[in-house]
Order: C-alpha cells, then structure tokens, then sequence
C-alpha cells in the first residue's frame, strides 16, 4: 500500500530554519576538526609521493587540501596556506569554504540519493534546470544534465550530427579545447592530447582572432570558405569558444564572432557554443550574451562553475530519443550547490556591464597594466575579461613559464599554465575576489616574475 504525502513546494530544503540551523552545527563541527587535523612536513612530502605512484605521474604542484579554506585561500595538509587563483581550473565560483554553500552541500548530501539520474530526477534537478534556462535567452528552450564538461560536449555533438545527417564533419579554432574522450581529442587542438588514438578526419581548423594580423576577420572567413568549398554539404557544425580557456584565455570582439556565424547559418551549419570553462565568468552567466550574441546559436555546453554541466539547445534541435541518455544527470549536492551558485549570482548583483563580475575583470585589468610598468619585460601580453585572464611571462617559453609557476607557488600563489607558442600564466579568479587578495595576489606574482628574472638574466 503506498502513502502519498501532497507537498507545497519543491523549494530548496535549505529555507527550512530548522535543516539551516543543523547544517550549520555540522558545517562549523566539520571546519573545527579539519582546523585540527594535519601533516608534519616528511609526511606531508611523502603523501605527495604517493599520490604520484597511485596515479602514475606526480603532480604538477605540491597541492593537497586540508578540507579547510577561506575565501581565495586554501589551507594545504600541511598546515601552510595558498592564495587559489586557479579554483580546480574554474570549479570553485566563490572560493573556498564558503558557509552558505557548504551548509547548501550537507542539507544536499543528507537527503534520499547521492547521484540522480535522468529516470527519476529530483527537486535540484528542476532547479538547475530552470536557472539555466532563465539565462539562456529565448531561442534555447531544453537543457540536458550530465556530469562533466566532456560529456556535455559529447552530447551537444551527437545532436548537431544526428540533425545534420549525413554532414560528418565540425570547423573548430586552432587552439581550441572540447575535452578529453576520444573524439573530442580529436576536435582539441593539441596533438598531446590525442597522441596514440585513432583519428577520423572529420576536424577542420579556422585561425582564431589576433588583432595583430591586418585582417584578422578576413583570415578566418576565408579559411572557413575554403572549407565550405572543399567539402561541400559535408560540415554539420562551427564548435565556437568564445573565450579560449586551455588555449591561454584568448578574447576576440563581437564582430568577429557574427560574421563567422553569419557565413555559417548561410552554408547550413549548426552553430555549437563550447562555453564550459567560460559560464559564469564574463560577465552574464552565457559568454554568449556578454557579447551579444543571442539570435545565433543553436546549442551551448556549460560547466565548472555549475558543479556539473549541461548541454541547452533549441527545439529545432532536441534529438530523437534513445541519442542522448545515460544513467547520470549529475550528483545530488554538485545540482544543489551549483543551483545555489546560480541563484546567489542572480540576486546579489554580480551579472551585467556593471556587476560584480565586470567589476572584477577591470580591477584586475588596472593591475595587470600597472605589473607590467613596474616589471617591463617580464609581461609581454595579456588578456582576459570578468574573472578569466591570463599571460604571457617574459618570452612565453615553456620553461620560462613553468618557472613562474613554481616560484609563484613558492610565494604563495597558486595558477596555472595554458596555450603554446607563447604559453601563458591562467588566472581563474573566485568571483567574488576582494581588493586585499588581489593586492596580495599581485605582490607575490611580482616577487615571482623579478625572482625568475634575476635567476636568468633577464631585466625585470
């Protein structure tokens, strides 16, 4: 016999006052013991080592968490702390250890199921899905939940070459990411990445914006018309990045973009939006519509940020069904605290032209140009918008670049590298970075570049 109870709402269980109140208890008595736990300094080394011959290769830092955090700053296992300018390559929307959210993530944790799956989604499933449609413009009508970046691409590719039937082929920029499953590697510019596995062909390469060319917009129209002609009726897609992430937080304006999706609904294409490493982190939740871009696209990819990712797209494009599936949507807490990311970023003024967002990304701007007066040489480019940017350190040369890294990391700092010829230094900022991290951050990125500087010979 089965009891059925009629609810009022499928809001979150976090506005219940009395689950508030006992995820706070556990939130304060988890950080308490986490504050107390930790390695000496032998032991810390050893546990790095371990890692390494767990996995098969060492890490590229030596970062293990505590669990505990503040902020931008993150406590490693042995007890020393680190200001996050990489945020788990753009995971970590507000830092570390923010309260609301990990209250957010226990309420979530204690209820029915770890993970949700498309056969019986939950209340966070709708409210994410909701949230993202809120943003997405009025030509996007169907989101698709799944767990990663990868997957959400995967599933945006199987849709454009199902409707697109039988083109095969995608247009790409050189130096673009789609992720790390076989076929993606293929459409990800970097033959690291792919190196050993079977390749179909199918992949076409257009240069990406350098507003050092004469005629960057003329360049890669005519790469992409040369394209058209060579395989004609063949090439189903463009994958767009709109901000290059791994390829060194490249930007390109507007017209850029309009023009090669112009040419690109005129030849039939279907115009795919890659935007997992840029959501929430330009400005509106969509790079798409910080540039203003809504009449074109077709179907956009998001992730990072949302504790998960997604695939939005039109009806003209929702697939038949059987094509997209899978037993996971995502899991429970990465849906409510990526729905709670959504909504704090809604309603406490971080999105459009003049939020916090925005805000962000000048005052790192102001920063960048007065680094780079005062350490002339050691900054030869750079670039980025809202809470992504990046540059190149003294030559870009990759070793030169990895030495920054380390001894940014010896500062204190802890980025990450992106792009080739020249690499860069990516910074992925929490979005709601304060003044004195960003002063703090920008002294001991100094320390590092006039450090590597003397080390080498190189004016600073």
């Amino acid at each position: 016999m089965s009891h059925r109870r009629t609810p009022n709402s499928l809001e979150s269980l976090a506005a219940v006052p009395a689950v508030r109140e006992a995820a706070a208890a556990l939130a304060e008595a988890v950080a308490r013991a986490a504050s107390e736990r930790g390695l000496a300094e032998r032991d810390y080394q050893r546990a790095v080592a371990a890692i390494g011959r767990l996995r098969g290769r060492p890490l590229l830092l030596p970062a293990i968490a505590s669990g505990v955090g503040r902020g931008a700053r993150v406590r490693l296992a042995d007890g020393t702390w680190k200001l996050d300018w990489i945020g788990g390559i753009g995971v970590y929307a507000f830092g570390h250890a923010d309260r609301d959210l990990v209250e957010t993530a226990a309420i979530a944790a204690a209820g029915d199921a770890v993970f949700q799956g498309h056969l019986l989604p939950g209340p966070e499933y709708l409210r994410v899905s909701r949230a993202l449609l809120r943003h997405a413009g009025r030509r996007l009508r169907h989101v698709w939940l799944s767990i990663s970046g990868a997957m959400a691409n995967e599933n945006a590719l199987k849709m454009v070459l199902q409707k697109r039937h039988p083109a095969d082929r995608v247009v790409a920029f050189e130096g673009n990411f789609a992720g790390r499953t076989t076929t993606l590697a293929e459409l990800t510019d970097k033959a690291a990445y792919r190196e050993g596995l079977p390749l179909r062909g199918n992949v076409l390469l257009v240069p990406f914006y350098d507003a050092a060319h004469p005629d960057p917009i003329g360049r890669s129209l005519a790469a992409l018309d040369a394209h058209l002609q060579r395989h004609p009726g063949r090439i189903a897609a463009m994958c767009f990045e709109l901000v290059q992430g791994e390829g060194g937080i490249r930007t390109a304006p507007r017209e850029f973009f309009s023009a090669l999706m112009q040419r690109c609904r005129a030849a039939g294409m279907t115009i795919w939006i890659d935007e997992v490493q840029t959501f929430a982190r330009t400005g509106e939740l969509f790079a798409f519509r910080t540039l203003g871009l809504d009449e074109w696209v077709d179907v956009v990819t998001a992730g990072k940020v949302l504790q998960g990712s997604a695939v939005l797209f039109t009806r003209a494009m929702n697939p038949r069904p059987g094509l997209v599936a899978g037993t996971y949507a995502g899991a429970t807490v990465g849906m409510a605290v990526g729905a709670r990311i959504l909504e704090r970023l809604e309603q406490d003024g971080y999105l459009g032209p003049e939020g916090r967002i925005a805000l962000l990304g000048r005052r790192v701007e102001r920063r960048f140009d007065a680094l780079a007066r005062r350490c002339e040489g050691a900054i030869s480019r750079y670039e980025g918008i809202g809470a992504m940017h990046a540059f190149v350190a003294f030559d870009g040369g990759a070793d030169v670049t990895h030495a920054v890294l380390r001894a940014a990391w010896d500062e204190g700092l802890f980025v990450f590298t992106a792009g080739a010829n020249p690499a860069r230094i990516r910074l992925l900022l929490p979005v709601n970075t304060t003044d004195e991290e960003l002063e703090a951050g920008f002294a001991m990125l100094e320390k590092a570049l006039r450090r590597v500087g003397d080390e080498r010979g190189i004016p600073c």
